[in-house]
């Protein structure tokens, strides 16, 4: 089974009923269905309020940690996220926790030039900044937790990159082939001794919302958000901005060392892969679009 199949899938029919039912005033707005990712369906309220409801058990587990994350540092950063507003419980109609936000008006990206990349730098270099450098102990102090899923651990992850390659051949699915054989064939394996941040843990292309300019407007989904090492979060400069825009956000963010660029970009092309493979799998054709052209620039160090 790949890791995105649903548990759980829920249309706006049963989403009408479970937050009417649970919130009343709200039964006034039309819900639509907006998206879904791994984790969670979302659903619209007129672009008012924005709800998600969890696929999968470890999604609701990850909603509940994001709850309390966003209550405490959503409203600091310098970039808007979705902030809890209503907090659903689970009943006999849904057996899962799940939440509703504030609304983010604007798109996940879907097409991007190059020069919208390059003004990307900016932003996620003060955004990323900020966030990299909240106290971690009170961090601790709500249950963020470590990471204990060995999300950099090259030993753990190369394989698993080795097989999803395999599936990126067979469909042919990028036409680069021998940059990513090259690539995977010269992997450095190094464990990073850097010290643990808060870090989003899931900073790609589907969890940031642009405005009708392509600019900027917001960063969702921290359902992965732990203590662990910063390159994991520094992976969308690899994925995102052009090669000969990285100094400029560097020079803003400030200094990382050459084995926190290279595992950033090792988790850049991880990500990017998975993506790939599951917009093949969905048919969602802008998605595998944006995912090839992400992984050459990813391979482009």
């Amino acid at each position: 089974m790949n890791v995105w199949e649903p548990e759980v899938e829920i249309n706006e029919k049963n989403a009408r009923i479970i937050i009417c039912d649970q919130f009343p005033n709200l039964c006034q707005f039309q819900i639509k269905k907006i998206g879904q990712g791994f984790d969670n369906t979302i659903f619209s309220l007129e672009e008012k309020y924005l709800f998600r409801f969890p696929r999968r058990e470890v999604a609701a587990q990850l909603l509940e940690k994001e709850k309390n994350l966003l209550l405490v540092v959503g409203s600091d950063l310098p970039i808007s996220t979705t902030i809890p507003l209503f907090l659903g419980e689970p009943t006999e109609k849904f057996n899962w926790p799940f939440i509703g936000y504030s609304f983010i008006k604007g798109k996940v990206p879907s097409e991007l030039s190059k020069i919208e990349r390059i003004e990307m730098a900016e932003p996620l270099a003060n955004f990323l900044k900020k966030l990299h450098s909240i106290s971690v102990k009170k961090m601790e102090e709500i249950g963020i937790p470590r990471d204990h899923i060995r999300r950099l651990d090259l030993s753990y992850r190369v394989p698993k990159l080795r097989k999803n390659l395999v599936k990126v051949f067979e469909h042919n699915l990028f036409q680069h082939k021998d940059l990513l054989e090259q690539y995977i064939n010269e992997i450095k394996y190094i464990n990073l001794q850097s010290k643990d941040v808060l870090v989003h843990g899931d900073l790609h292309y589907r969890n940031m919302i642009l405005n009708e300019e392509n600019k900027l407007a917001g960063i969702i989904d921290w359902g992965d958000a732990h203590l662990g090492k910063r390159a994991i979060d520094l992976s969308i400069v690899y994925s995102l901005i052009p090669k000969e825009a990285r100094n400029e956000f560097y020079s803003i963010y400030g200094e990382v060392d050459e084995e926190e660029k290279y595992i950033a970009q090792f988790k850049a092309i991880y990500t990017t892969i998975l993506l790939l493979l599951y917009g093949f799998d969905s048919n969602d054709v802008s998605l595998v679009k944006i995912s090839q052209e992400n992984l050459l620039i990813a391979l482009i160090h």
